[in-house]
């Protein structure tokens, strides 16, 4: 089943690195919940990923394709699903963060969700804030360039 979440929620982690989950989030995972979930560190930000598991399974399933031959697949394989673990939601809707994770990517107390299509970031407060902090202009450019309306030579159509 496709899930695809919204959202950007601040939670906070106790000392054994458990998240309580909002109820606007817990309702939307209610159709995977039961599937499970795998948490990774991220290959591009200070931050961690939560994948439903059909999702992860389609993420396997694309990277499989790569000829295991090849070091160059072999090495980002490796960086790609580093820190990977199997996490579940448990009865109250904590989310349990391995505390190797936790100390990777340096969540204290503070935490952000956010989502990003078909799974999480999950962020240390003030490193998110600081990740999405840019001037008007430069969002503005990083929006034409992503979305399709910035020629390369960098002319707007």
């Amino acid at each position: 089943m496709d899930i695809y979440f919204f959202g950007t929620y601040d939670c906070k982690a106790d000392a054994k690195g458990r998240v309580k989950l909002p109820v606007t989030l817990l309702n939307q995972m209610t159709p995977i919940r039961n599937e499970g979930f795998v948490i990774k560190r991220s290959m591009y930000d200070n931050c961690l990923e939560l994948y439903p598991m059909g999702e992860w399974n389609t993420v396997m399933k694309e990277l499989n394709t790569k000829s295991r031959y090849e070091p160059e697949n072999l090495n980002f394989i490796r960086k790609y699903t580093a820190g990977l673990r199997p996490v579940e939601i448990d009865g109250t809707g904590r989310l349990l963060i391995p505390k190797n994770l936790i100390t990777t990517v340096g969540i204290t107390k503070e935490v952000v969700l956010a989502s990003i299509n078909k799974n999480l970031e999950i962020w240390d407060k003030a490193l998110y804030e600081e990740s999405i902090k840019a001037p008007a202009d430069e969002n503005a450019k990083l929006a034409r360039k992503v979305m399709g309306n910035e020629k390369p030579n960098g002319d707007v159509s």
